[in-house]
């Protein structure tokens, strides 16, 4: 029987194709060889089976066909599937460069850290690299995540997380698309430290597919997230909580007003963040204020 590999790659891909390749060659040129990749399809309507086909004849991969559940659905079938000691979970349209896997893996061996992620640059479509860099934090970060402080993880694609962590935990809600990996981020947050790699090491993409653009379903998501949040009583005090819940709302409400489409959808997010917390007024007056004179 052959023995486990120390890491699993699992790749939730839907409609993918034009992507996945450079994604999967990416995780073939790793300096860290010992591992597995599985690749679960979430109901393709695209060519993705036929671009997959010479991995799958060469056993570089596992391929995983399910119906179209979603993301999070696609993700908790391919670790169901895996055997590895840590798991990855990268993005179909993500790119590692060749030592992101051992300069996380080497991380975890200098702290007591549950989950490990590392910077990224953003490329666009075509792989050109763009002028922005994704950094998160290292520490215990709930607090930080929960009160929307800057970027903590910069995304699923830049986790390496230990397989008991993941079963203490639990998997990606089923429920969430858009906000699944920030509810995940702020489970493994509440209970282990986090550990951050100082350098770029993986390529996030941008593109018209990316979930993010759908404001409606992040509404969805964000709601939910954060009151599983308090149901869970993550929240360290009853003023935290107004905190966060108002910086939610806000970010809800800039969300609704700069898409355009639905203002009165906005205007009522900021009247709820003033609920929550009134002294937010002075903070957004300031902020307008700096944008229409500087």
């Amino acid at each position: 029987m052959m023995s486990a590999p120390p890491v699993s790659i699992i790749i939730p891909a839907f409609n993918s194709a034009n992507y996945i390749v450079e994604t999967i060659n990416s995780v073939l040129q790793q300096s860290m060889q010992d591992f597995e990749i599985i690749v679960v399809d979430d109901g393709s309507t695209d060519q993705l089976k036929e671009v997959l086909a010479p991995f799958i004849v060469k056993k570089q991969i596992k391929y995983i066909a399910q119906a179209n559940l979603g993301v999070s659905a696609a993700r908790n079938h391919g670790f169901k599937k895996s055997r590895g000691q840590y798991i990855a979970f990268l993005d179909a349209d993500d790119v590692w460069l060749n030592d992101n896997l051992e300069a996380r893996l080497n991380k975890f061996k200098s702290g007591d850290f549950g989950l490990v992620h590392a910077d990224a640059f953003v490329i666009d479509e075509k792989s050109n690299k763009l002028p922005q860099i994704l950094s998160g934090k290292e520490g215990n970060i709930l607090n930080d995540i929960l009160a929307w402080n800057g970027t903590q993880v910069p995304g699923p694609s830049s986790i390496l997380v230990k397989r008991e962590v993941v079963d203490t935990v639990g998997l990606f809600d089923e429920q969430l698309s858009t906000s699944a990996d920030q509810d995940f981020f702020i489970r493994v947050a509440a209970q282990y430290k986090i550990g951050r790699v100082d350098k770029v090491t993986w390529m996030y993409r941008i593109h018209t597919n990316n979930m993010h653009k759908n404001i409606a379903r992040m509404e969805h998501d964000v709601l939910r997230v954060f009151e599983k949040a308090r149901e869970a009583n993550l929240f360290e005090s009853a003023a935290f909580r107004r905190k966060c819940f108002s910086r939610m709302y806000l970010i809800l409400a800039a969300s609704w007003a700069g898409d355009g489409q639905n203002i009165k959808r906005g205007f009522y997010f900021f009247i709820k963040a003033i609920a929550k917390r009134p002294s937010i007024i002075g903070t957004v007056t300031e902020r307008i204020t700096k944008k229409w004179f500087r």
